[in-house]
Parts: C-alpha cells; sequence; structure tokens
C-alpha cells in the first residue's frame, strides 16, 4: 500500500510484520480506531515509509516493535508530518536505550493498552494545539481607522457565520435538528464501534443542561466540532448546530453566574503556530486576534507549558481577562459541580469566537510568548458593516442563511455538499417559504459559477413552488423572473432574456406597492441585454428611465446613482460620444468624493466600471489607479477564492497587456486563473479564456512552448463548456495555429487554421469583417509552402474584407495588394491562366 487518502488531520499507522495479524490485536486495533478514526496497518517497511511520505497534510502517530523501529526511525523521525512514535517491546532490557536519540519517541509499552491511553492523551493535546490554525488577524490600524472596509475576510466571515448557527432558527424543529445531528455523526463514525456506544448514549441521556460536560468527555463532539470550526466547514456545522447552540447558550448562561464572582486574571494557553502565523503576531502587535475555536485555557502557566514540550514553533498566550466584558462569555470549569476532571487544571473555557488585542510578542528561550489581553472593541467597530451584511443574509431557518452568506461572500467550497444535504433535509422540504428560498439561492450561486443548467433548474423549482399558490404575476415572483433573465443573457438568448426581465418588471410596476429598487434593477438589466445586442439607443434609455428614478426616490447623492452614471459613460462611450461620455463619467468621479458607502461592494463596482471605461480610452494609468483601488478593497472584504477577485485581477493583467507590459501581466493572469479554478465549476468559459490570456502574455514575451501549452489549454477547456460561443472556440483555435506558425512549424499550424476557418464559415458569412485576420495568417503559411493557389485565394477574401472596411490610405492596403499580386504572378507563370482561372475570378 504505497497510497491513501487521507481526509483526516490525524493519522495512525501501526507498522509489525506479525501482532497484526493476530487474532488477540483485532479489538486493539478497533480500540485505536476510536481515538483516530484514520487508522493504517503495514508489515512491509518500504510501503510504510511510501505512505508516510504521501501524507503529508496530517499528523502521523506511529506505533511499532522495537526491532522494526530501529530500522525505520532513524529514516522518518525528521519527517515533519510525524507527530509521535510509540515502540510496542513485551521485554524492556538495556538495548533500548537507542530510543534516547529521538524526541519524538513518546516510551517503550510493553502492553498495548497503555499505547491506547497515552495516544489518547497525545490526540487531545494535539487538538488543542491545532486550534492555533482557527484564528483571524486584524490588524491596529485597520481598527483605529475606524475603515470597515479594510478587515480581515475570514474575520467576518466566521462572526457571520457563527451568528447564523446560533440565532436563525425560529423555522427550525428541536427534535429535528437532533435527528440531524445523529444521523450524520452515525454515518461518519459507522465503522467506529466505541463511538456508535457513545452516541447511544448521548440520544439517550443528552440534556441541554449538560452540554459543557459533553464537550469536556472530549468523545466524538469534540473532535467533530472543532475540526469543522477549524476550517470553518459550513456543512458540518450546520449539521452540529444542534449541540453548537446548547453548548454555546450553556456557556453563556454559566458565565453570567460566575462573572459576579469574578475579577480580572492571567489565563494561559501553549500550543504550535505555523511560522507565517507568528509573522503575522509581530506585524499586528496593537491588533486584535479572534480565535475560532472553543479556546481552553489555564490559570497555571506550568500546565499550558506542558503543551510546549518538543514543540518547534511554540508560542505561550498569557492572556488578560477582564469579567466585565460579556461579548466573549468564558467559564471557570471547575466551578460546575457536576464535572469531575482527573486532573486539576484550573481550565477556563471561551466560547467560539472570542477576540483579543495583540500587546506584546516576545522571544524566550523555546517559544514565544504573546501577551493578549480580552477586548470586544473590534464588535464595535465592525457593527456597522456587519449589519449590513447580515441583513443581506438573514432568515428563519440556518440553511437558507447559510447559503446566502456563501452567495454573497463568494464562499462554493462546500456548496455540493449542501446540495446534497437539501434532499434528506426534512425541516427544509417542509416549509415552502424556506424551500423557495433555499432554491432560488441555488440558482444565484450557479449562475455565479457558471453552471446554468442547473441554476434554470433550481429557478424553475422556485417558481413551481411559489406558482402552487400564487398568481403568475405576484411581486414575489419578479426576483426569479429577473435572474432567469439573467442566465438567458449569460446563454446568448436575449429574446428570453428580455422576456423574463420584463416579467420580473411588470410583477413590480403593476403590484399594490411596488418596489422602487427592484424596479431600478430589472430596468437595468434589461439595458444591459440590449447592450450586449449592441442596441445602443435602447440601452440607453433604460439606463436614464432607471436613474431619474434613482435621483427621484434616494437623490443624486446615493451610492448607486454612481454606478448608474458609470454605465451610461460606457454606452455613450460604445456610440462614439466621447463628450457625453467623458460629462457622465466626471459626474460618477464627482460622487465618489462625497459618498461614504458601507458595502464596500458598491464603491468597488463603481470603481471598476470607471476603470474600463478608462482602459477603452487608453488611459492606462487612470485605469489601473481604479482597478488597483477596487482590488485592494476587495482583499479586505472578500475570501481570497471568491470569483470578483479573479474579475479584477483579469482588469488589471488586461491594462499591463495593452501597454505591452507582458512581464507584469503574467502573474496576474496567472492569479485570475488559479482563483477561477478554485471557485467554478470546471468546465466554466472563463477558465479558458484565462488560460488563452496567459498564452497572450506568453507570445508576448516569445515564451513559444509557454504559450502553446496554455493556447491548447484554452481550446480544450473551451469544447467541455456549453456556454463558449463558436467564434471564441474558433478564436482560440485559430491563436494555436498562430503559434505554430510564428516557430515556423507550418504544416501544423495549417491543421488549426483549417480548423478554425471551419469553425467560423459555419457560423459567419464569408466576407464577415471578423474574417480579415482568419484569412490572412492562413494565407502567409500557404506561401511558406509554395501552395500558392490556395494563398492567392485567401489573399483575395482577405482584400475583398480590406477594401469594405478600411479606408483607401490605410496603410494595410498597399502590402495586400503587393502579397495579392505576388501570388497570383507566381500561379500565372507556373500554371498558366487556364489552372488560375477557375479560382480567381480577375
Amino acid at each position: 500500500m504505497t497510497e491513501q487518502k487521507v481526509d483526516q488531520r490525524f493519522v495512525c499507522v501501526w507498522l509489525d510484520n506479525r501482532l497484526i495479524r493476530s487474532v488477540e490485536y483485532i479489538d486493539t486495533q478497533d480500540q485505536l480506531r476510536t481515538i483516530i478514526k484514520t487508522f493504517v496497518t503495514f508489515n512491509d517497511s518500504n510501503y510504510c515509509v511510501d505512505f508516510i511520505t504521501n501524507t503529508t497534510d496530517a499528523k502521523i502517530f506511529f506505533i511499532t516493535s522495537n526491532i522494526l523501529g530501529r530500522i525505520i526511525v532513524p529514516t522518518i523521525h525528521p519527517f515533519e508530518q510525524i507527530d509521535s512514535i510509540y515502540i510496542f517491546h513485551g521485554n524492556k532490557s538495556s538495548d533500548d536505550q537507542w530510543t534516547e536519540d529521538y524526541k519524538k519517541i513518546k516510551g517503550i509499552f510493553n502492553d498495548i493498552t497503555l499505547i491506547c491511553d497515552r495516544l489518547k492523551q497525545d490526540t487531545i493535546k494535539q487538538e488543542k494545539n491545532n486550534d492555533s490554525f482557527a484564528i483571524s488577524f486584524i490588524s491596529s490600524s485597520d481598527i483605529n481607522s475606524r475603515d470597515v472596509n479594510r478587515q480581515d475576510p475570514s474575520f467576518m466571515y466566521f462572526q457571520l457565520l457563527k451568528d447564523i448557527i446560533l440565532k436563525d432558527c425560529l423555522f427550525e424543529s428541536e427534535e429535528q435538528t437532533k435527528a440531524d445531528m445523529l444521523s450524520y455523526t452515525r454515518k461518519v463514525y459507522a465503522e467506529c464501534p466505541n463511538t456508535i456506544l457513545v452516541l447511544d448514549e448521548f440520544e439517550k441521556d443528552f440534556i441541554p443542561e449538560l452540554s459543557i460536560y459533553w464537550y469536556v468527555k472530549e468523545c466524538f463532539l469534540y473532535k467533530m466540532l472543532n475540526k469543522a470550526l477549524y476550517t470553518p466547514q459550513p456543512d458540518v456545522l450546520y449539521k452540529l448546530r444542534y449541540f453548537l447552540r446548547h453548548l454555546y447558550y450553556q456557556i453563556l448562561s454559566e458565565a453570567s453566574k460566575q462573572r459576579q464572582h469574578l475579577s480580572s486574571m492571567t489565563v494561559y494557553r501553549g500550543q504550535t503556530m505555523s511560522l507565517d502565523q507568528i509573522d503575522k503576531l509581530k506585524g499586528n502587535v496593537g491588533g486584535f486576534l479572534s480565535f475560532n475555536n472553543f479556546l481552553s485555557t489555564s490559570l497555571k502557566q506550568d500546565i499550558a507549558m506542558n503543551f510546549l514540550w518538543g514543540l518547534e514553533n511554540g508560542v505561550l498566550f498569557q492572556m488578560q481577562i477582564d469579567p466585565a466584558i460579556q461579548k466573549c462569555p468564558f467559564i471557570n470549569i471547575e466551578q460546575i459541580p457536576y464535572l469531575q476532571r482527573k486532573e486539576c487544571e484550573q481550565e477556563l473555557l471561551f466560547a467560539m469566537g472570542s477576540v483579543f488585542r495583540i500587546v506584546r510578542i516576545e522571544k524566550e528561550k523555546d517559544f514565544y510568548r504573546v501577551q493578549l489581553t480580552l477586548s470586544n472593541d473590534v464588535d464595535e467597530q465592525l457593527e456597522e458593516y456587519t449589519k449590513v451584511t447580515r441583513n443581506q443574509t438573514r432568515s428563519f431557518h440556518s440553511f437558507l442563511s447559510l447559503l446566502r452568506l456563501m452567495h454573497k461572500l463568494g464562499e462554493y467550497s462546500c456548496i455540493d455538499q449542501f446540495a446534497e444535504m437539501l434532499r434528506d433535509d426534512i425541516g427544509v422540504a417542509a416549509n415552502s417559504m424556506i424551500l423557495a428560498g433555499v432554491h432560488h439561492t441555488f440558482g444565484s450561486i450557479y449562475y455565479d459559477r457558471g453552471q446554468n443548467k442547473e441554476a434554470l433548474e433550481h429557478f424553475q423549482q422556485t417558481l413551481n413552488i411559489h406558482m402552487s399558490d400564487l398568481p403568475v404575476n405576484h411581486p414575489v415572483l419578479s426576483p426569479t423572473y429577473s435572474y432567469i433573465g439573467v442566465v438567458y443573457d449569460a446563454l446568448y438568448d436575449y429574446t428570453k432574456a428580455l422576456e423574463y426581465q420584463q416579467m420580473a418588471l411588470d410583477c413590480q410596476v403593476n403590484s399594490a406597492n411596488p418596489d422602487v429598487s427592484s424596479i431600478i434593477t430589472y430596468m437595468k438589466h434589461i439595458a444591459s441585454t440590449y447592450d450586449n445586442q449592441e442596441k445602443y439607443s435602447e440601452a440607453l434609455d433604460y439606463y436614464k428611465r432607471a436613474l431619474e428614478l434613482q435621483i427621484g426616490h434616494f437623490g443624486e447623492n446615493d451610492p448607486s446613482v454612481r454606478k448608474t452614471y458609470s454605465l451610461i459613460s460606457s454606452i455613450y462611450y460604445k456610440q462614439g460620444d466621447y463628450e457625453q461620455s467623458t460629462s457622465y463619467r466626471e459626474k460618477s468621479a464627482s460622487l465618489q468624493k462625497s459618498i461614504t458607502e458601507l458595502d464596500p461592494s458598491v464603491l468597488v463596482d463603481s470603481l471598476i466600471k470607471d476603470g474600463i471605461v478608462c482602459l477603452s480610452q487608453k488611459q492606462y494609468q487612470h485605469a489601473l489607479t481604479h482597478f488597483k483601488r477596487a482590488l485592494e478593497i476587495q482583499q479586505q472584504y472578500l475570501l481570497p477564492n471568491n470569483p470578483a477577485l479573479a474579475q479584477t485581477y483579469n482588469l488589471i493583467a488586461k491594462t499591463f497587456y495593452n501597454q505591452e507590459q507582458f512581464e507584469e501581466a503574467l502573474p496576474n493572469y496567472t492569479k485570475a486563473l488559479e482563483i477561477e479554478q478554485n471557485s467554478l465549476s470546471d468546465d466554466h468559459c472563463s477558465i479558458a479564456t484565462s488560460y488563452h490570456d496567459i498564452s497572450t502574455a506568453y507570445v508576448g514575451l516569445s515564451l513559444w512552448s509557454n504559450a502553446l501549452e496554455y493556447a491548447l489549454k484554452a481550446v480544450e477547456q473551451s469544447k467541455k463548456t456549453l456556454l463558449t460561443d463558436v467564434n471564441t472556440l474558433a478564436a482560440f483555435v485559430h491563436y494555436v495555429g498562430y503559434i505554430f506558425q510564428e516557430q515556423k512549424k507550418y504544416q501544423e499550424a495549417l491543421i488549426y487554421y483549417q480548423e478554425a476557418l471551419e469553425l467560423y464559415q459555419n457560423h459567419l458569412s464569408e466576407d464577415d469583417p471578423s474574417l480579415m485576420l482568419v484569412y490572412h495568417r492562413p494565407a502567409r503559411v500557404y506561401c511558406q509552402l509554395d501552395m500558392d493557389i490556395e494563398a492567392v485565394v485567401l489573399y483575395r477574401k482577405t482584400l475583398n474584407i480590406a477594401l469594405k472596411i478600411l479606408p483607401d490610405t490605410d496603410k494595410q492596403i498597399v502590402p495586400l495588394y503587393s502579397l495579392y499580386f505576388h501570388c497570383t504572378h507566381i500561379v500565372l507563370r507556373e500554371y498558366g491562366s487556364l489552372a488560375f482561372s477557375p479560382l480567381v475570378e480577375l
């Protein structure tokens, strides 16, 4: 066994060529699986080392015999993934002294149950150490400036996630949430009989008043909950919401009782951190640190120090606690009467999401000492922005709210898990209002990911649910009609797009209480569809109607007015009315100075719209300023894989590319591709475009082999997606031919040029202006291959188009005439007029 997928952070590996086959140790192996679910056995040292080498994303707890240990430990001990080593040896002897040279060896054990006991202690310790990764940083300059657009996006995401799980449950059944949790955990631990027994006990005996007891019991709940908070994993947190809510609110209740008897105190926590996180700590002194997990600390420094033994990047947190701060509830475990702890750790347990100010960080001999103070400042500073985002995601059911949050922040990593969960979620299915909202949000998410077929299916489900008791023109249906129109627009079906957008608009206009904001949105969608059809007069009409409503109802200083000015400016530019375009762009820019926008996405959208206008007018420095400012804001409120970031990186790259600054363009194109691959569907057309863009940058750098690699990827990706326009695919195929041509590989170039020409000719007329280059490049290849008759045909077609679209004095005309007559002369000389006349009419 050389490779195995590891889906846990901890792995137990047992190497033994004798005992693991013994019936006597079958129960022992089951016992080890209850401690670490991913348990692997080997009887061959080479396969074992291969497995360890390939397992780089988990901590390995390794068990072996004294004899095999002597052979394998020197090899594996340096590996970072090896956490602990246990030597199973029946008779301790003087020969065991070799183990003293390896600090990861926890001891020599003559009873396997002793190894199980020690393994359990070590995994619990490592679980607590792993909490270090579940943190967010907020810099002091961000807080002091009160700039809500400059916070750590992961901090915002977790605070909103926590709020949804704890509060959005009005339409949820307590009994059903418990059943969901038990069903999920039984599936996860189906092969762990001891854990199933604990689950049986939980199902029978659990009461909310004993939530803390079940958490400190350090059974499956402790592991699952902290792992789900660590990433975080919204789908797992949703499944565990029954216990999570009761645990949080019991901590809140007990904290309220204990607070009146507490005074200021110092608590400690020892754990490991990555070098990157330590560097962030150093750079954020005066800033803030948020722990996403439930945080275990001790009043005793020596207990916290025990967790630092043997750690390379150990950190001792020294935390000053003010009990008066109520936004971060905590409890003293020992003051809860029914909890009987084996060791007197004087443990304080903090609820998830506790926030601390970073006071100082000092390097001591073997670890870093970090002084923190409990704080509630961050929540107050973020209150306005969180309120805006929270209101956009709030609902009466956490499933729907979580979907809305993922849509708002572009966090789609577990959307497939939510789609699967929906099929089995009885609570969501039982409430038609929630179910309709869920399908609508799924549709919105799938549209953003480029999965338009799935998007339409979910929007249709939304309509079906609503229409069971509502008329077809009810205003509740208008958002879904509008989104269906947007999807059809993306599919280039502009007739259906306009049909559904008009239905959305009519639903609102004809209702008793029309929503003006929705009417404005639908008018803009109609305008956008006309814009995509190059019907600029109609687009301008709808944009101006929307602008009139905006100013009339919200005033000229409303942030949305600025965006509409930018859109109108763009239309005027496309019409060639540069004076009006500049006028509206200046109006947009003047509003930017006077608007303080709580939702940064509005400001970003306006910056990008203005940047695109500057780019189209070749004002490259102004365009870069707008795009870079937009990116700076996005990075403060969007998670790293949000597709909107990819769009901004692409615009920055394009601005550099248009200035022939290919080295600057390339990393931005590459970053855009990386984000798209992590956030969009595998067959999304944007990925193909990014491959092509990267190829063009490599061509600019004359790196032909790299250019060809990405050009071929663009073609392959385009052929996978139904959304790709045939002309776009033809352009990508043609570009592959161009790369071969530039490398003087004319036969290969001709193959791709011919394929591209066939694609174009199936959808365009022979004299379409866009085909000028499509004819000209292969004509040159035919000349190089001495295929002069074919060259003459294509040069004639090129010349016909050029004479139609270019002025007579254009510099391109004369060279085309020259090439055409040169090839014509060769054909006449070689073949005579009779051979030539059937091909070209002179």
